[in-house]
């Protein structure tokens, strides 16, 4: 049997047999607004509850905004934060230029260097190795690396980053927002993941799982995050 890791979200782990295959990429892609980054929060807050490491990449907002994006729904990530049990790469602050001091939790990097965002992927996997073979990883969202960069570079990229994730351990999800490449790129997007996951606002489609059957489930967002209907 394939272990499961919880995604945070109890109608979707029912739906697909007990939440996401470990060591697993999964992409959740859709329009915008449909709940992506919401998906994100959950399988943080899951980290939260289970004591796991997770990695998080931010693109479109900073640790702090997403600390206030978190306590909407009554989610507290500060203490998780603070007994180093999140590592932080926040891209957003290097997309506006903005500086912060850097630990080896919380580092910070430019959306046009991705060579420089896997170096310091690289660098925080090291660190949570030493400490755990099994971890979580979060990259929200890609939309903003496609819009800075070649998307060929950056097919390229997440086939890396996908790669190292998964030696290293971790059961990692990506978010993408559709139709900021053309059909081809989105294509190629999704041969780099294991599991491919579509929001449309209103219904959950599982395209592709390990382990699990197409299967799909209407959803609405609440203040409780995303519950499955």
């Amino acid at each position: 049997m394939i272990p499961k890791i919880k995604t945070g979200i109890a109608g979707l782990d029912e739906l697909i047999g007990g939440g996401l295959p470990e060591n697993t990429i999964t992409l959740i892609y859709g329009p915008p607004k449909t709940g992506k980054s919401i998906t994100c929060y959950q399988f943080l807050q899951q980290a939260v509850a289970d004591d796991d490491f997770c990695l998080y990449i931010m693109t479109d907002y900073n640790l702090f905004q997403l600390e206030e994006k978190m306590m909407q729904f009554n989610w507290l990530i500060h203490d998780y934060f603070q007994k180093e049990m999140m590592y932080v790469l926040d891209v957003a602050s290097g997309s506006i230029g903005a500086t912060q001091k850097e630990t080896h939790t919380l580092k910070t990097s430019s959306p046009q260097n991705p060579t420089e965002i896997i170096s310091t992927v690289i660098d925080d996997l090291q660190y949570i190795y030493q400490k755990t073979q099994s971890f979580r990883s979060i990259l929200d969202s890609t939309t903003t690396l496609f819009s800075f960069n070649s998307p060929i570079l950056m097919i390229r990229v997440l086939k890396s980053y996908t790669m190292r994730m998964k030696v290293a351990g971790g059961t990692g999800i990506i978010t993408y927002t559709q139709g900021v490449a053309d059909s081809q790129i989105e294509t190629m997007l999704k041969a780099t993941v294991d599991n491919i996951i579509h929001l449309d606002g209103k219904k959950i489609e599982i395209e592709a799982m390990v382990g699990c059957d197409s299967v799909s489930a209407d959803y609405k967002i609440t203040d409780e995050g995303i519950k499955i209907i």
